[in-house]
């Protein structure tokens, strides 16, 4: 009998937990590797970003 089948005496609650453990034991078997392609273009759109933020508040400090 697997975990994944539904009985009649199983709750909301028991289902969710029966789903967390097989969530949990897939997520230990399996490790993706990394994306060496995309890891450059996360950072250049990091630095994108605070370079904008940046930008956008260069003139509001001075006002105080």
């Amino acid at each position: 009998m697997s975990d994944n089948e539904v009985k009649p005496e199983d709750n909301e609650a028991i289902r969710e937990v029966k789903r967390a453990r097989a969530r949990k034991e897939g997520a230990e078997g399996e490790k993706k590797p990394i994306n060496w392609k995309a890891a450059p273009w996360i950072g250049i759109g990091s630095a994108a970003i605070l370079g904008a933020l940046i930008y956008a508040n260069r003139n509001r400090g001075k006002d105080k």
